[in-house]
C-alpha cells in the first residue's frame, strides 16, 4: 500500500513545483511508481511532465467539478516522459471551481479524497500533490486526502518563520478535524546558498522554531541548472543528472522513503 504526500506553502516562489517533479523523478530512480497530482491551476507540473502536444482528455477539473463521472482514477492519470512517473493533469479553468467547492463544503472538500486516496495508494508507491501558493481551498482538499505534508521554504527569502508555523498549524488542524491519517512530515530548505547571510539567518531561525526531527537533513542547493532544465521541459535529474542539485534530490528521495517507512511501521504497530 502506497501513501499520499501534499507539498504546501502559503508563499509563491519557494520552488514547490521543482521539488514535486524532481522528487518524483528521484523516487522513480529508486524503482518507485509515482503519481504527481497537479492541484495548482497555473498547471506548471502538468506542463513540465506532459508533452505540450498531448492534450489529455480528462483532468482534475472533471474529477472535482463532476465528482468523477463514475470514472476510475486511472482514467485521469497519464504516463510522463519519466519512466514510472504518471501525472494527473490540471487546466486553468479549475480555478473557477473554488467558489462552488466552498458553497458545497464540507462534503465537497472530501471529493478529492474519495476519488484519489484509496485508488492512488493501491496503484502507486508514492503520490505527490503540487498545490497553489496559499493555504486555501485546494490546499485544504489536498491535506484531507494526504498521509503526509511537506513544506518547502526558500533559503534566500526573508519569508517569516511565522508563515511556516501557520502552514504547520493548518496541518495539525486538518489532522484533528478532518483527516486523522495526516502527519506533518518535514520542512525542506530549498535553494540554499551558504555563502549568503540571509541563507544562514533563515537556517538559524528555523533551528530555533522547529525541532531537528521536523526538518529534512537534506537541503537543496541553489543552482541555475534547475531553470535551464525547466526551460528544456524536463527535471534536473533528466537534464543534468551529475549536477549538485540532482545529487541532492537523490539524497532527499532516500531520506523521504526512510522517514515515511518509519512512520508507516509505527502506525502498523499502533494498530
Amino acid at each position: 500500500m502506497g501513501f499520499v504526500a501534499a507539498i504546501i506553502n502559503n508563499k509563491g516562489g519557494v520552488g514547490k513545483t521543482t521539488v514535486v517533479c524532481n522528487l518524483a523523478h528521484a523516487l522513480s530512480l529508486q524503482g518507485k511508481r509515482v503519481l504527481v497530482v497537479d492541484l495548482d491551476s497555473q498547471c506548471n507540473a502538468t506542463a513540465l511532465l506532459l508533452p505540450k502536444e498531448n492534450n489529455p482528455p480528462h483532468s482534475l477539473y472533471e474529477l472535482l467539478e463532476q465528482d468523477g463521472l463514475g470514472r476510475k482514477l486511472q482514467d485521469y492519470c497519464y504516463p510522463t516522459h519519466i519512466e514510472r512517473v504518471f501525472c494527473l493533469p490540471n487546466v486553468p479553468e479549475t480555478a473557477s471551481l473554488e467558489p462552488r467547492l466552498i458553497v458545497g463544503a464540507p462534503d465537497s472538500f472530501f471529493r478529492l479524497r474519495r476519488h484519489l486516496r484509496d485508488q492512488a495508494r493501491a496503484r502507486f508507491d508514492v503520490t505527490i500533490m503540487d498545490t497553489p501558493p496559499n493555504l486555501g481551498t485546494f490546499v485544504l482538499c489536498a491535506l484531507i486526502a494526504a498521509d503526509f505534508a511537506l513544506v518547502p521554504v526558500k533559503a534566500g527569502s526573508a519569508f517569516s518563520v511565522e508563515g511556516l508555523l501557520k502552514a504547520v498549524r493548518l496541518v495539525k488542524e486538518v489532522q484533528e478535524q478532518s483527516n486523522r491519517d495526516l502527519r506533518f512530515l518535514r520542512l525542506l530548505i530549498n535553494q540554499v546558498d551558504k555563502r549568503t547571510l540571509i541563507s544562514r539567518t533563515l537556517a538559524a531561525q528555523i533551528s530555533g522554531a522547529f525541532r531537528e526531527d521536523q526538518v529534512f537533513r537534506t537541503s537543496i542547493p541553489a543552482n541555475t541548472a534547475f531553470e535551464r532544465a525547466e526551460a528544456a521541459g524536463t527535471t534536473l535529474l533528466g537534464y543534468h543528472p551529475g549536477a549538485p542539485g540532482a545529487a541532492a534530490f537523490r539524497e532527499l528521495a532516500q531520506e523521504f522513503l526512510e522517514i515515511t517507512g518509519e512512520v508507516g511501521r509505527s502506525r502498523r504497530k499502533a494498530t
